[in-house]
This record gives C-alpha cells, sequence and structure tokens, in this order.
C-alpha cells in the first residue's frame, strides 16, 4: 500500500507545475503518488502531466470539467491508495525532506491523525513576509473557528478521518481548506505541530483571488459555522456545538479587514465591501492588532511586486483612512478607528530603512545629517516626527516627537542638542575642524582662537568623565547660537500655555500655604480656661464626620451585651456620642471641665430622660457614686504619666467589681515610632494609656479593637481571678478621612523604604478595581477585597517594603538605591473602590500607594468602559483632596481617558497640560507623575510628557524598573483579577 498520496488539483497551470513535480521527485522519502487532477484546463497542463506520468509510475492524472479546487481534490481522494494525503497546489513546492520530516512524525505519534508545519510565503527571488512558526494548537476547534490555522500543504492528514469528515465542500470557492480542518477539529482529530519545517506558498501577482465579496462571504460563512452546530456532521461529535459564541464577533470583523485590506491593495473600495458584514465590531477589539491584520492584507493584496508600502503610502493612505472610519462609525467604541489608523502608520514607519525619509499619515520620517545643509520644512497634516540622527552615513540617534507642521532650522537644532552625546559631540566637533577657522561666522581673529580651541579639545581623550561630557569646554560652539535652552515647539508651549490660563480662572481651591506664625508652644491642658477657648467654636472637632461616626459605632459595639445600669462619661464634649451611649444605658452621667461643652451636651439631649450633665474635672474632682461602666476617649492623651496613674486609680476606685472601662485614643508616634500614628507631642498615645491600665493590679484588658489610626479598648475591674490574654479585634478607620484628622498623620512613621549599598530592580504593581462587583469582561481588571488582603498579607509577612512615589523620586533621579524587597503599587483611574476597600488595607498593612486620575470625569463614572456595563463611579474632588493626606501619591491620566497615541498633537498636549494643571489647582501641591492611559504611548507622547512637566510616566509593558530605568517610560506588572497567590508571588519577585 503506498504510504502518502499527493493530491495535486490544477488549471492552466502549464508555467509552475512542472516545478511542483519536480519538487515531488527529489523527496528523500519514496514511497508517494501523487494525483493530479486537471480541472478544465485549456494551456498544455495535461501535456505536461502525460509526459510525468509515462516516466514516472507514482504520477497518475485525473481530467475533470472545471469545477473548482474543493471539487478536484475529492475527486484525487476518490482514488487516493496512501494512508496520508498532502494537498498541493500546483504553484507551490515541497522541500525534499518534507514527506520524511511529516511521515516521520506520524510514526512517532500513532494515535494522531494531522499533522501540521510551519508556512512562509515566497516568491521567485526568495522568502517574502514573516515565517508562521507551527505553534500547538492547544483548542483546535477554537483556532479553527477563528481562522485558517494554516497553509494548505503544511498539512499532513490521515485519508479516513478527511473522509469521514465529508472531505470538501464544493459550494465554497474560496476557504475550503480551512472548512475542512474546522470539520476536522469538530470530530476530535489531534492536531500535532511539526517544528522546524517550513511549507513554501509562492505568491505571485494575481495569485490571491481577485474576487474580495465571493472571498468574504465564504469565509465569514466558515466562522460563522465554526461558532456554531453543523449540520453535514453528527450531533455526537465532541465539539457539536462549536466555539463560544462570544469570540464570533471578532473572528468575523479580524477576517473582513483583512479581506477588506487586501481589496485596497489591489485598488478596489474596502467600505462598500464591509457593507456585507451585519454584525457590530466589538469595543475591545485591540488596535494594534488590527493593525497589523490590515497591513498584512495591503501587502498581499498588493502584491510582492509592488514594493514596501511605506513607498506607496500616498496610494494607500485615502483608502486606509475611509477604513477606519467605517471601523469606528460601525463601532461604539468612536476611538477605535483612529486608534487602528494611527498603530497601521507606526507599524509601516518601521520599515522604513534608516537614511530614507517618509510621509506615513501623519507621520513625516525624516533623517538630520548636521554635515549637510539644514533647512525648513513644512510638514503639512504631520503631528509626530520621526527623527534619525545622522552624521557622515553613521546613526547616532533616533526619536520621536509631536510636529505641528513645520519645523524650524532652529527647532531641528534644538531637536539635536537634546540627543546630546559623547558620540555627537565627537561628530559636531570633527565637522567643524573639516569646516575651517572661518566658518563660525565669528570675526577673524576671534574665529582663529576659537579654532584653536577646538583643536585642542579634539586632542583630548576620548572618554566619558564623571560629570561631564567630553568636549565640554567648547560645547558652546558645536551648536549654533540660534539653539536654546528651552526645546518646546512653539505651537506646544502656546497650548500648555492657553491651557494653563483657562484652568488658573476656574477656581481658587483655597489650599494655599498659610503663614506658619510664630512656634508653637505646649498649652496647660489641666485648665478650664483652654478647654473653654476650644469650646468658644462650636463642634471644634467635627463631631460627625465618618472617621469620628465610625469611631463611636466601634467603641459603643465593644460593651458587649453585659447590662449597664450607670455609665459615667469622661471629656464628653458636646454630647454626640453621649446620645449614642445613652441607648445602651439605665443612666448616664456625662461630665467635661469645660462648661460651655457641658451646657451643649445637655441642651443637646434635652431629649433623653436617662441623662445627667456635670462640669467635673477629672484631675482634682471625684464623681458622685459608682459606675458598671465608665468611658474616657480622646482625652487620656493630655495627662502627664503621673496624673495618668492617678486617674487609673480614681477609675478603679469608682467602678464597680466587674464593671467595664472603655477607652479609644489615636495611635501615637511616641509609642510606636516606626508605625502609622500621629504625631502628637504627647507623653503617650493609645498604647502606652493601654500598657499602663493593663499593668494596674484592678483591671484586665479583655479586648482590642486596633485599626491603623487607633486603638479602642475594654478592661474590666478584675475581681483576682486569672487573667486571659486580651482578644485582637483587626478594623478600620473610616477611609475618608478629613482633612484635618489626615494631614496630622504620619503614615508608617513618616519613614520611607532604607536605603540600599546596590541598586535592586524594582516590581511596581499596576491594580485597577478593588471590588466584587462589575462586568463579567471586565474581570481581568478587577480584583476582590479578599485577593487584595491576602496579598498585602504575603508581601508583609514576607517582608516587603512599600516604595512612595517620593522615595521613587530619590532612587531613580538621586540614586537612592532601594532594598532588594521593595514594591511599589498603582491604581489606575481612581474609581470610587480605593477608597472604600483598597485604602483601609494599604493603611491596616502599612502601604503606599499612587493613584492616577483621569480628571475629565472625576466625580463621574468609568465612562470609556460603559461598553460592558455599568460603569464604576469615580472618586469626586473633595475625597480625592481628603487622600493628598493618606499616604497616596496623585498623578494624572489624562483628561478623557483616551489612547494618547491615536491623538493629533493638539489634543495630546491638552491632555497631557491639562490634567496636570487641574490636579495641581484642586489638590494645591505639584503633580509630576502620570500613568498613559491603555498604557498607549511611544516616544513622541514620551517627549511631550517632559515638555508638558512630568518627570515620571507608567505604562504598561510588563517588566521591572531597571537601573537607568527612563523615568517617563516606567515599566508595571498587572495584577489581575483571576491571579492566585502563588503567581502574584512570582509576578512580586519579577518571574
Amino acid at each position: 500500500m503506498t504510504a502518502i498520496s499527493v493530491i495535486m488539483p490544477a488549471h492552466n497551470a502549464a508555467r509552475t507545475i512542472e516545478r511542483a513535480l519536480q519538487s515531488l521527485r527529489v523527496q528523500t522519502f519514496e514511497d508517494w503518488e501523487v494525483i493530479v487532477v486537471d480541472d478544465g484546463s485549456s494551456d498544455q497542463t495535461t501535456t505536461i502531466v502525460d509526459r510525468w506520468v509515462a516516466s514516472d509510475h507514482r504520477v497518475r492524472l485525473i481530467r475533470q470539467v472545471q469545477t473548482g479546487a474543493g471539487s478536484a481534490r475529492n475527486s484525487g481522494l476518490d482514488v487516493a491508495l496512501g494512508e496520508w494525503i498532502v494537498f498541493l497546489d500546483s504553484d507551490d513546492i515541497l522541500a525534499s525532506d518534507h514527506l520524511a520530516t511529516m511521515i516521520a512524525a506520524a510514526a512517532q505519534q500513532p494515535e494522531a491523525d494531522l499533522f501540521y508545519c510551519g508556512w512562509q510565503r515566497v516568491t521567485g527571488d526568495g522568502p517574502w513576509r514573516d515565517v508562521h512558526p507551527a505553534a500547538p494548537l492547544p483548542d483546535a476547534m477554537l483556532a479553527t473557528a477563528r481562522a485558517c490555522p494554516f497553509a494548505i500543504h503544511a498539512a499532513f492528514t490521515r485519508r479516513k478521518r478527511i473522509i469521514e469528515a465529508g472531505r470538501f465542500d464544493s459550494a465554497l470557492r474560496i476557504a475550503e481548506d480551512w472548512d475542512l480542518w474546522q470539520r476536522l477539529a469538530r470530530v476530535g482529530v489531534n492536531f500535532v505541530a511539526v517544528p522546524h519545517l517550513i511549507a513554501r506558498v509562492h505568491v505571485e501577482r494575481g495569485s490571491l483571488s481577485s474576487d474580495s465579496e465571493r472571498h468574504l462571504l465564504d469565509g465569514t460563512k466558515v466562522i460563522r459555522r465554526g461558532h456554531d452546530g453543523d449540520v453535514r456532521l453528527r450531533q455526537d461529535v465532541p465539539h457539536a456545538a462549536g466555539a463560544p459564541t462570544d469570540d464570533l464577533a471578532q473572528a468575523i470583523w479580524w477576517f473582513a479587514l483583512w479581506v477588506a485590506a487586501a481589496a485596497i491593495g489591489r485598488g478596489d473600495d474596502p467600505v462598500a465591501l464591509l457593507a456585507h458584514v451585519d454584525i457590530p465590531p466589538p469595543s475591545h477589539l485591540d488596535s494594534y492588532a488590527l493593525a497589523h491584520i490590515i497591513e498584512d492584507g495591503l501587502a498581499i493584496g498588493a502584491g510582492p511586486d509592488a514594493g514596501p508600502l511605506h513607498s506607496r503610502w500616498a496610494e494607500f493612505g485615502v483608502a486606509v483612512n475611509a477604513l477606519c472610519a467605517e471601523l469606528a462609525a460601525r463601532s461604539d467604541a468612536p476611538d477605535l478607528g483612529d486608534r487602528t489608523s494611527r498603530c497601521l502608520e507606526e507599524y509601516v514607519a518601521r520599515s522604513v530603512p534608516v537614511a530614507e525619509e517618509a510621509r506615513i499619515g501623519s507621520i513625516a520620517v525624516i533623517v538630520i545629517d548636521p554635515a549637510k545643509p539644514i533647512e525648513d520644512r513644512t510638514l503639512t497634516g504631520c503631528d509626530r516626527l520621526w527623527m534619525t540622527l545622522m552624521i557622515d552615513g553613521v546613526v547616532l540617534q533616533r526619536s520621536q516627537h509631536l510636529c505641528f507642521g513645520t519645523l524650524s532650522v532652529g527647532r531641528q537644532w534644538a531637536l539635536l542638542r537634546e540627543q546630546d552625546s559623547p558620540a555627537l559631540r565627537r561628530a559636531l566637533l570633527m565637522l567643524r575642524l573639516r569646516a575651517g577657522p572661518f566658518a563660525l561666522g565669528l570675526p577673524a581673529a576671534r574665529s582663529i582662537k576659537q579654532f584653536a580651541r577646538l583643536l585642542r579639545s579634539s586632542r583630548k581623550p576620548y572618554r566619558h568623565r564623571h560629570a561631564t561630557l567630553p568636549h565640554e569646554d567648547v560645547v558652546e560652539l558645536l551648536y549654533p547660537r540660534m539653539v536654546q535652552a528651552a526645546n518646546v515647539d512653539t505651537d506646544l508651549a502656546t497650548i500648555i500655555a492657553m491651557e494653563q490660563d483657562m484652568l488658573q480662572g476656574k477656581r481658587g481651591n483655597g489650599n494655599e500655604e498659610e503663614d506658619a506664625g510664630a512656634p508653637w508652644v505646649e498649652p496647660d491642658y489641666t485648665q478650664e480656661d483652654y478647654w473653654e477657648q476650644i469650646f468658644a467654636k462650636v463642634d471644634p472637632w467635627s463631631y460627625r464626620n465618618s472617621y469620628e461616626t465610625l469611631k463611636y459605632d466601634q467603641t459603643i459595639e465593644l460593651i458587649g451585651d453585659q447590662p449597664i445600669d450607670h455609665a459615667l462619661e469622661i471629656a464628653c464634649a458636646e454630647g454626640e456620642f453621649t446620645r449614642r451611649l445613652a441607648a445602651r444605658t439605665g443612666h448616664i452621667l456625662a461630665t467635661d471641665i469645660a462648661p460651655t461643652a457641658v451646657a451643649r451636651a445637655a441642651e443637646a439631649c434635652a431629649d433623653l430622660a436617662n441623662c445627667s450633665f456635670q462640669r467635673l474635672d477629672l484631675l482634682t474632682e471625684d464623681p458622685p457614686g459608682c459606675y458598671d461602666l465608665i468611658v474616657a476617649s480622646e482625652v487620656l492623651y493630655y495627662l502627664d504619666p503621673d496624673a495618668l496613674s492617678a486617674f487609673a486609680d480614681k477609675v478603679a476606685r469608682y467602678l464597680k467589681p466587674g464593671g467595664i472601662f472603655l477607652t479609644a485614643h489615636g495611635n501615637l508616634l511616641i509609642d510606636e515610632p516606626d508605625r502609622t500614628g500621629f504625631g502628637w507631642p504627647h507623653h503617650f498615645g493609645a498604647k502606652g494609656i493601654g500598657d499602663l491600665f493593663a499593668s494596674h493590679g484592678d483591671f484586665a484588658r479583655e479586648v482590642e479593637l486596633w485599626t491603623p489610626l487607633y486603638r479602642i479598648m475594654r478592661f474590666r475591674k478584675a475581681l483576682g481571678e486569672t487573667r486571659a490574654a486580651p482578644r485582637l479585634v483587626i478594623a478600620d478607620a473610616a477611609p475618608d478621612l478629613p482633612e484635618r484628622v489626615s494631614s496630622q498623620v504620619r503614615w508608617r512613621g513618616g519613614g520611607e523604604a532604607q536605603v540600599a549599598d546596590d541598586w535592586h530592580d524594582l516590581s511596581v504593581l499596576m491594580y485597577h478595581r478593588i471590588a466584587h462587583d462589575g462586568p463579567a469582561s471586565l474581570q481581568q481588571w478587577r480584583t476582590t477585597p479578599e485577593q487584595f488582603e491576602a496579598q498585602l498579607a504575603y508581601l508583609r509577612a514576607e517582608g516587603w517594603q512599600g516604595v512612595s512615589m517620593a522615595r521613587m523620586r530619590q532612587a531613580l533621579h538621586d540614586g537612592v538605591a532601594l532594598p532588594e524587597r521593595s514594591i511599589m503599587l498603582t491604581f489606575d483611574d481612581a474609581t470610587r473602590d480605593f477608597l472604600d476597600h483598597a485604602l483601609p488595607l494599604l493603611h491596616r498593612y502599612g502601604f503606599p500607594a499612587t493613584l492616577f486620575v483621569p480628571t475629565g470625569y472625576v466625580g463621574g463614572a468609568a465612562e470609556w468602559d460603559k461598553t460592558h456595563g455599568a460603569p464604576a463611579p469615580l472618586l469626586d474632588w473633595d475625597r480625592l483632596r481628603g487622600l493628598v493626606h493618606c499616604d497616596v501619591t496623585i498623578g494624572a491620566h489624562g483628561i478623557t481617558h483616551r489612547s494618547l497615541t491615536a491623538l493629533d498633537a493638539p489634543s495630546v498636549a491638552r491632555e497631557l497640560a491639562g490634567a496636570r494643571f487641574r490636579l495641581e489647582l484642586e489638590l494645591g501641591r505639584p503633580v509630576d507623575t502620570l500613568a498613559y492611559p491603555y498604557g498607549a504611548f511611544d516616544g513622541a507622547i514620551r517627549n511631550a510628557a517632559r515638555d508638558c512637566g512630568y518627570h515620571f510616566g507608567f505604562t504598561c509593558h510588563d517588566g521591572r524598573v531597571a537601573r537607568g530605568a527612563d523615568p517617563l517610560a516606567l515599566f508595571r506588572r498587572e495584577v489581575t483579577g483571576e491571579m492566585d497567590l502563588e503567581r502574584f508571588a512570582e509576578l512580586v519577585a519579577g518571574r
């Protein structure tokens, strides 16, 4: 039995079929047959094949009227003798070891029924376009539903499986091979990749079908079948239902855009073609992927003889823009067309040879050579500049910039000066020497003197010195005098100034720094007059804010279930807590040292029959009677150690046996200097107060509720019994802290990550939402609070130190190295759940954060995600101002959260400058940090960010921050919603 049958359909193939048959004759594996199926040829095809039939018994010829390639292949299958089938078109060839390699792979995996290798398009001059390697297909059904996975002669298939799957669908004139692979995948055929072998697909003008409409209709028919059932097969096959329909729209549009781009390459109308696509494009289409698809379609449609795309962009550009505009019009993501167009232009511009110039849509690719005359350039319609700096044929630098339609001589020299480097200075010095002394444009005597300086400098060793670049002594002679220190485009500077003026008139933020005034002197807290001054203002501590309210509720909850008949409140202030406590007790006596406070408390609680009020100095006066509960909160800081000890004795005296003493106080740095706390100048904070009462013989500490900012403790008057260890309750303070509170907190003790002896690469983590709720399609960008807490707990347990933006600035700008286990946490978009869920956990575990804000949506919702479902609510300006003192650095995320690379130059400038100025106005502090929306940035965006006043820019490129990293192109590592703790540990470690 023959091992391999090669089936070759042929129609008017006289020019190429000899070459195809010859490639079979030289195969190192010889047990094969070839069945040539002539599909109604009118040239010499059959005459040529007849000669081969006469000379080689392995060659067979079948003749039929023209019915198409699929029908011809079916005719070959009818008579094939081989166990394995290769379909070889009459204009293609096989490498001499192709059959041997494939049969060997089949012998190694006898359970498999289809093997495939890589493929590449070639011309008569050699390889053309990229290699498509044979990548494994973990899910062949999904792969074949989306696209044709390989060239037809890259496949090596068991004949009986083709027959079982129904052979080729002769109703398809195009994509019939793709349809067959899809059916084979559906019935469960195992697809096996064969690496290191390439099938070559010969391409010449006219080899691609010129019927774009048929190409589109047949291809989309195959895609739709792949995402549904197939009535041609039994319904009990492994993949009877096809691929998930979620992928259908993307697959159709990928294919449709490729066919439309190929139509452009042939000179046809792409927009009319897309009218056959009756499904809207999904909003999540990746513009970079679409750009690659369109570029490939353009090139294949134009053919190998058309030359590189950049040389024909003037011909293709209008149709490409129309295609992208149609894409945008059909999509609910209105900027999808612009993003795709920009990505495509960049992709094509990268192919421009180094020494050439080109215009690719909005991109001007230019070469500046100081050895040649530099003249003003008019670049109408261009807003991106890709510059190559070249001297005497040697490339020194390549850079990207915004462009505003013109490029003056002075601006070009400024761009050169911007690229200042040892190599550039050396090259310019040699140019100056070559030009002679009088080219300096100075008076004769001065020219000769300065030329001598240049000559002496050229003889110095050419090396990088510690603090200067080579030839620092003559640098002013290397650049024309027109070059100024400021290198910003006039148009860009105008836009920045306009944006600043507009925003300056928008509002007065009231955050201006006040005069520090005279040095602070500690008052005498024991005097009634001091407290009367405090209560001269009603509600001096804003008792009803969320911070105080939550603390009141937590204090009440800590009382527990014990009945309280009589309670004593020390320092009741204006009665806000008194009212809450009254609901929990039979009777309460509320006291304060300030008569004004007592009067206001009595008035506020006049409707409560179980409350009485009395002025009481807790140091010098005794309360009447004994109590089941005594409460003293936010007051004991003001005592000195002896007075606090005396007060503890007094509480023990007036608390009934088994009674409760309840106290709530802030955490102070005086107790724990390396942890978050207030820097108030007292003798002790909550910890010191609690420790003193715990050491008192009459008290047992039963419960301690701990938050990053305060502790609430419950003590019981002991009756001599053995004292158990207190129960610790971990909780959070209210996240939206009043500025009065947050501005006094020293987060993490006011310290930063320590200084290391040597540089250690740093992982910057990128989060979006910390929440449970949200559209399923956005789950990747949503970490649950439970996941986030587990991650923070892991970081703290493993000794990782959080890095603030201020500490990052020291590391990158000043070279102050970070410890090995340093981590930075960043959050994009400023959604409300950052405040609700992320911030309390960050404070609990002691990590700083950097938050990036899209200023145009502050107080609204994440409208850019609305196509996925209800958009997440965003923080408003009041809450953002509250975060300023909460160990959070706030940076910019654009105004409208649009991809900056998709915008024209003026819009880029407005997004960058406007976001920064708005944040500075609203927050009352400098802003020099941004995260590029969607991570979309390039050299031009990076340089524009610098010109708009940013010093740091975070991307979405995966990686760590290494020594010498560009501060405006910092890598981050994305924490995704499906990430488990093991993968998270690998991520932070840099794996």
